[in-house]
C-alpha cells in the first residue's frame, strides 16, 4: 500500500512539472508557439484557438493534480491530453509533409520520434496514475471494522 501511495505521488509530481513547464513555456513564447501551430497541416484552422487555450489548459490540469479532491479529474485530463498529443505526433510522423515543432525549451531538442516515445510514456504514466488513484480511493473509503 505504501509503495502505491509513493508511486502515485511521484506520477502526480512528474505530471505537474510537465504541465507547468510546457504551459508556461508556451505562454512565455506565445508568438512562436502560435506561429508554429499555424504551420501544422492538421490543425491550421484551429491554431489560434489552440494557441490561446492549450497553455491555460495545461496549467489548469496541473492545478487539478495538486489538490486531492480534484486529482482524479486531473489524472483523467492528463491521460486525455497526453493521448491526444501522442496521436497528433503519430499522425504528423506518418502523414505530414512538413514537421513544424511548437514545443519549446528542453522538449524542442527531441526528434519527432523521441517526442512520440516521450509522450507515449507520459500517456502510460497517466493511466497508471488513474489506476493507482482508483485503488487509493477504494482503500481509503472502505469501512474499517473494529473488533470488540
Amino acid at each position: 500500500m505504501r509503495f502505491r501511495k509513493i508511486s502515485l505521488e511521484i506520477i502526480v509530481a512528474l505530471l505537474i512539472i510537465l504541465f507547468i513547464y510546457t504551459g508556461l513555456n508556451k505562454m512565455l513564447d506565445y508568438t512562436n508557439f502560435k506561429f508554429q501551430l499555424g504551420r501544422s497541416p492538421f490543425i491550421q484552422s484551429m491554431s489560434g484557438f489552440i494557441a490561446a487555450t492549450l497553455p491555460a489548459g495545461e496549467i489548469l490540469v496541473a492545478t487539478l493534480l495538486v489538490f486531492k479532491p480534484t486529482r482524479m479529474l486531473g489524472l483523467y485530463a492528463s491521460f486525455i491530453l497526453m493521448a491526444l498529443f501522442t496521436g497528433y505526433i503519430w499522425l504528423m510522423l506518418h502523414y505530414a509533409y512538413d514537421l513544424p515543432c511548437s514545443c519549446g525549451g528542453v522538449l524542442a531538442v527531441l526528434s519527432w520520434k523521441d517526442h512520440l516515445i516521450f509522450n507515449g510514456v507520459f500517456t502510460i504514466i497517466s493511466l497508471i496514475g488513474i489506476l493507482l488513484q482508483g485503488k487509493n480511493n477504494s482503500i481509503t473509503s472502505s469501512p474499517t471494522h473494529k473488533i470488540a
